[in-house]
């Protein structure tokens, strides 16, 4: 089935709806420009979509009013030295390691890389296949709760890939506290804020 996309404006706010082959409702705002999408199934009625969106509205203007700041910041942010992206990654890669070790000896699954680099839409990245994980150089600037909170996310796709409530059952299991350590992120994870009516946020 093809999707459908179409626009809703609720109190001057244009939001972006698309209809598709999923079992949620999700609503995300993007952190480069403030747009809002609604991610919703196809069997989803269009009152329904817009009173889930009407719920949301003071959200939806407190993340926007967020991005706005930080666009603000980061266009005032000198850019980083070498030296210091060098220092940085050092660092985080030396935290991240020490992660991943208790993680190995408390899932039992082994990493066969890690890599450091500056990614702007993503905390981590993993490939379960090849055991490697990749982590964003912005970690650095995180507190190391929030850094542990990313090394298990990515290390529990090693026991699932996908998602699933059973994703976050394992999250749960090795570090209850995962939804306010992920909070500590915030306002950019994976470049943009999602408010979902089901199960917890992709990353």
């Amino acid at each position: 089935m093809k999707e459908r996309t179409y626009q809703i404006v609720l109190e001057g706010i244009v939001i972006t709806v698309t209809k598709k082959c999923i079992k949620n409702m999700y609503l995300r705002i993007k952190k480069e420009d403030g747009m809002v999408l609604i991610s919703a199934p196809y069997q989803m009625s269009d009152l329904r979509i817009r009173r889930f969106a009407e719920e949301r509205l003071p959200w939806i203007r407190e993340y926007q009013e967020k991005y706005k700041e930080l666009k603000q910041q980061k266009d005032l942010r000198p850019a980083l030295s070498e030296a210091e992206i060098r220092r940085r990654k050092v660092l985080l890669k030396a935290a991240v390691e020490k992660l991943i070790q208790k993680y190995e000896q408390l899932m039992r699954v082994q990493v066969s890389g890690v890599t450091i680099r500056q990614m702007k839409t993503r905390w981590g990245v993993c490939v379960p296949a090849k055991r490697q994980i990749t982590f964003s150089l912005r970690l650095a600037e995180k507190p190391r709760a929030a850094v542990e909170y990313v090394v298990l996310h990515e290390y529990a796709h090693f026991v699932r890939a996908d998602h699933s409530p059973a994703f976050w059952a394992v999250v749960a299991r090795y570090m209850p506290d995962y939804k306010a350590r992920r909070r500590l992120l915030a306002p950019s994870v994976q470049g943009g804020m999602e408010s979902p009516e089901g199960p917890p946020p992709t990353y």
